[in-house]
């Protein structure tokens, strides 16, 4: 399937809906019994770790490094974080995800068109925070 823009999922709840049912049928979204509190522990300690070291910058790491720095850890500890926050959204709703795109699908139908718990805004902040590809860019001009 040819990745959409996830703002037409919000628009379109049927689209969404078999973009959700393809995910399933592909099998990149899975029926199963996992414990959302896996994974929320696991956003949890990657928030924390994220936090300590963005802490450490002020202080301690110029002491011990120099000039060096550590923000790349830092992008990638919250990347991790709303990333296993988002799995434990569907974890909470029976599900698995073997994508990104399936994951914020499912966070889309679940959590916007059924529920109604999170906002366009909600939604975008997940978009952006789990884009792995802008990870990346952020991370090379981190190593610059």
């Amino acid at each position: 399937m040819k990745l959409l823009d996830w703002r037409k999922w919000t628009k379109d709840k049927k689209l969404c809906r078999e973009w959700l049912n393809g995910y399933i049928k592909k099998g990149t979204l899975r029926k199963i019994k996992l414990s959302k509190e896996l994974y929320l522990k696991k956003a949890i300690h990657n928030l924390d770790f994220a936090n300590w070291v963005k802490e450490k910058h002020n202080d301690e790491l110029p002491e011990l490094f120099g000039e060096e720095r550590f923000y790349d850890w830092v992008i990638n500890a919250y990347y991790y974080a709303i990333y296993h926050a988002a799995l434990a959204l569907i974890s909470a709703k029976g599900y698995s995800s073997k994508s990104h795109n399936a994951t914020l699908c499912a966070v889309i139908w679940f959590y916007y068109h059924q529920q109604r718990k999170l906002d366009e805004e909600d939604i975008e902040l997940i978009k952006e925070t789990i884009d792995r590809e802008d990870i990346e860019i952020i991370i090379q001009k981190q190593k610059i």
